[in-house]
């Protein structure tokens, strides 16, 4: 190959990762991030032992300890950009060996399938890192002088690596990568880290009309305590983007992000069944973002052994320990003056079971507010005007509605009114404003485009989602 055709080649392969490197930090971030929520990786004898009781330890093991960094901004993109290019590296050598006219150039092929694989969020880093160590003994064992001796290493190869083929293949769930997911994606990440004034942005927008932004959209609402006030003004799937349902075939991803409403609402039972089935349905039984839920939820029961348990192992990873050790110094100091957030009335209740719980924790719970929005703005979302009226009877009034009503109970209250009682009466036991009355009036003279985010243009024109 001739110099000039050799710079073409290099220029062609830099240009080549350096577009690999750009997808990956501003098209598909959140992909690899995700990684980061199915793995748990812990500073300790015991469990690095663990690696060398199953196949390619050494794969898993430095895959582990490097993605538990992937929570930090643009690394995950870095790390595998250069494993990938270290993959290039072995191909090339490998094609150079067979005698390929431009082996530089024929070694993208197969890192294009890879890179493209590695966008799958459920894919461990391992996968990459392991490919990258079998390419390499590859190359030096076609190195050895003597035929005999090269194919019967080659032969050793196979056979030694058939069964972290299998393991490593088996860990990795390929999934389409997709603008929208990637969108889901980030606005879980935002949540994750606490920022919610990006997370009602975001859900503000909700460009795809996704089930999953709507839900954080009105988690973010409901952590103000302004669930109502916000609900109608950007996209809601009806009542699917309150809660994320558990049910069979769901993807892990909806699984982890179930138990964040449910937690807000008070409802830590169902909480923490999500968090479990999240552990349980990740690609390998392990996720520290788990952990650390579980942690919340066993704090928010006052059951400090089992939270000081998750907090013991949380203090053995690299991004979570300072948060552990925090809330292991705050148990030791301050445990038996904690106040306990679960202070409602036990009751057993079917999971999905929402309208149940959220009752039980409105009508028993010293701080229920949240749970009792959840369960107003479902009736709502759902059309049951009468079940609505009911829940706003014996759970809203005389406790929440001491000052301003939300225009949206207010809107729904009026198409709630009794035909036999004086309207002047009615309108004044609810607190319905005149502005809500004048607006009502006009929304049936035929003016609706005037009021969108109304609850009665939703009433009307709201279709079940898909």
């Amino acid at each position: 190959m001739s110099a000039r055709a050799g710079k073409s080649s290099i220029r062609a392969v830099t240009l080549f990762f350096v577009a690999v490197w750009a997808v990956f930090q501003f098209a598909f971030p959140y992909h690899l991030v995700m990684k980061e929520r199915y793995d748990l990786f812990l500073a300790a004898g015991s469990w690095i032992a663990g690696y060398f009781q199953k196949p390619a330890p050494l794969s898993f093991l430095a895959g582990d300890w490097l993605t538990q960094f992937f929570l930090i901004p643009g690394v995950a993109a870095l790390i595998i950009v250069a494993f990938l290019v270290i993959l290039w590296d072995g191909f090339r050598h490998l094609f150079a060996s067979f005698g390929a006219r431009h082996p530089a150039l024929g070694a993208l092929l197969p890192v294009v399938a890879v890179a493209f694989i590695m966008l799958s969020p459920e894919v461990p880093l391992a996968l990459l890192i392991g490919t990258c160590f079998a390419v390499w003994l590859a190359v030096a064992i076609l190195r050895i002088p003597r035929k005999p001796l090269r194919y019967l290493a080659l032969a050793a190869l196979v056979v030694l690596l058939i069964p972290s083929a299998r393991s490593l293949c088996t860990a990795a769930r390929i999934q389409q990568p997709g603008l929208e997911r990637e969108n889901d994606y980030r606005i879980y990440f935002n949540a994750c880290l606490d920022q919610w004034d990006k997370v009602e942005k975001m859900g503000a927008r909700n460009p795809y009309e996704s089930i999953v932004v709507s839900y954080y959209y009105n988690i973010s609402l409901a952590r103000k305590g302004q669930l109502p006030e916000g609900l109608l003004k950007a996209y809601q799937p009806t009542y699917h983007g309150l809660f994320i349902p558990v049910k069979p075939g769901v993807a892990c991803f909806r699984l982890m992000a179930s138990t964040d409403a449910l937690y807000l609402a008070g409802d830590y039972a169902q909480a923490q069944h999500s968090a479990m089935l999240g552990m349980t349905f990740s690609p390998r039984q392990r996720s520290a973002a788990m952990i650390k839920a579980l942690s919340d939820i066993a704090f928010a029961n006052g059951d400090y052994d089992t939270a000081r348990r998750y907090l013991k192992m949380l203090s053995l990873t690299a991004l979570y320990k300072k948060w552990a050790r925090e809330g292991l110094q705050l148990l030791d100091t301050e445990a038996g003056r904690l106040a306990i957030k679960n202070d409602c009335r036990d009751i057993l209740v079917q999971h999905n079971d929402y309208r149940t719980s959220l009752a039980n924790i409105a009508a028993t719970s010293s701080d229920g507010k949240t749970a009792t929005d959840y369960l107003l703005c479902l009736d709502l979302l759902d059309k049951d005007l009468l079940q609505f009226r009911q829940d706003y009877d014996h759970l809203y009034k005389g406790r929440y509605d001491m000052g301003a009503v939300p225009v949206l109970y207010q809107e729904a209250l009026l198409m709630t009114f009794d035909a036999d009682s004086s309207p002047a009466d009615q309108l004044t036991a609810y607190g319905i404003s005149r502005t809500t009355l004048d607006n009502c009036t006009e929304f049936l003279r035929g003016h609706e485009k005037r009021f969108p985010q109304s609850y009665w243009f939703y009433h009307k024109y709201a279709q079940p989602a898909q």
